[in-house]
């Protein structure tokens, strides 16, 4: 029996001309059973039929799951590690040029994977991958591989970490001028997504902080969150910022803070009476001794200052012992901060520490505080970012479309 889906692999493979004619004989086969000729149109769609089984080339269709080179070159020369010194590895220069460890860190991930990818899995650490290898149609891959698994702000974090370790391969000489020209040549990824997160309601942000100071089972642990969550709502500070302040960053006279955000860049943040408050009840727990404003808290409701450094794989074999190092908050520790409370809150809809940041902004911008000085206190480069929070706009359509009246009959 004929099998109709074998019509949509010509579509993929044949060129327009053949398919045109293919597409004919099919259209006669159809007239002859109508005309009741069902010899000629059997011996027709069976001869259709072979026609795709022997000119259609064996290879399956692209997948969007996972998008690889062809086969030969350059998948064969993407799975062989290239032995550089750090001086001359275009990763290394790429990292090196980024000011923020967390970036380094991000962009690292970003690279390993593509690596990972392009190689079939047998390169993982993109320090290895041979990059100067890629072309127009990798890069092109890349991107639609991308495309299918993360938003258009991530595909376009991605793409240009590529581009800027092809920049740093044409700096080191690995490729030339037009191949770096060529294999960049790829367009970004344009499209607009609304802020993720929410804006939290005041009385969300007091049942966090409520149940922070109720926490009976370790109530120094509950005076730091709810100290954490005062000076993020406060001062719009990111998780980031927020590890790596230390005492020396807080003045509790002029309620101020020195902050280190993005790009290394600084700026002075301020603190709500409210704030203030939680902090100095966490000073007085914490101490007035040098070091990180926020240390751990233990089960037992000690404060943590020094921990054992965490050693990597690598720093194991090579026989290194863990040294004593200040016991700093990480990220995800501010991420669990926020998520464990919310839990014990019982808010019902998802709760991250950016929302308390963009709660920071919703709230300033309805008050009334003009756009330019709310970017700066964010710590925004561009006011477009921040006019992305200004939730102003939606509340006047909101207003707009329930002036109309849609004729459903009420109960």
């Amino acid at each position: 029996m004929f099998d109709i889906r074998k019509c949509n692999r010509c579509v993929e493979y044949l060129q327009p001309l053949q398919f045109c004619l293919v597409l004919a004989g099919v259209l006669l086969a159809v007239y002859s059973a109508r005309d009741g000729k069902i010899s000629s149109a059997v011996r027709l769609m069976t001869e259709f039929e072979s026609l795709i089984e022997k000119d259609l080339p064996t290879k399956r269709p692209m997948s969007t799951s996972i998008i690889k080179p062809e086969d030969g070159y350059p998948s064969r020369s993407l799975q062989v590690p290239a032995q550089r010194t750090p001086s001359r590895n275009p990763v290394v220069s790429y990292l090196a040029s980024l000011s923020s460890k967390d970036s380094r860190r991000v962009q690292k991930t970003a690279l390993d994977q593509i690596a990972t990818l392009l190689s079939s899995g047998r390169i993982e650490d993109s320090l290895e991958f041979p990059w100067e290898q890629l072309d127009y149609g990798v890069v092109t891959a890349i991107k639609a591989w991308l495309d299918t698994k993360y938003a258009p702000a991530t595909v376009n974090r991605y793409l240009c970490a590529v581009r800027r370790v092809l920049k740093e391969a044409w700096r080191h000489n690995l490729i030339t001028a037009e191949a770096y020209q060529r294999a960049t040549d790829v367009r970004s990824v344009s499209a607009q997504r609304l802020p993720t997160g929410r804006e939290l309601e005041t009385d969300e942000i007091k049942a966090l902080i409520t149940v922070c100071l109720e926490d009976k089972s370790n109530p120094v642990l509950g005076v730091r969150d709810a100290a954490i969550i005062s000076l993020m709502y406060s001062s719009g500070l990111r998780r980031a910022e927020v590890v790596t302040l230390d005492l020396d960053d807080l003045d509790l006279k002029k309620h101020s803070l020195h902050v280190i955000g993005k790009r290394n860049k600084e700026r002075s943040a301020f603190l709500a009476a409210g704030a203030v408050r939680a902090v100095e009840k966490w000073l007085s727990a914490r101490g007035t001794l040098p070091g990180p404003l926020f240390y751990a808290v233990n089960k037992s409701g000690k404060i943590v200052r020094f921990r054992k450094q965490r050693l990597s794989a690598k720093d194991k074999q090579r026989g290194e012992e863990p040294q004593q190092i200040v016991a700093r908050l990480s990220d995800q520790t501010i991420y669990n901060v926020i998520d464990r409370r919310a839990a014990q809150a019982g808010l019902i809809k998802k709760t991250t520490p950016h929302d308390m940041r963009r709660t920071f902004v919703s709230d300033l911008l309805d008050v009334g505080v003009d756009l330019s000085t709310v970017s700066k206190m964010a710590g925004h480069e561009d006011t477009n970012t921040t006019m992305r929070y200004d939730r102003r706009s939606s509340k006047v359509m909101q207003d707009a479309a329930e002036k109309l009246d849609v004729p459903y009959p009420k109960d």
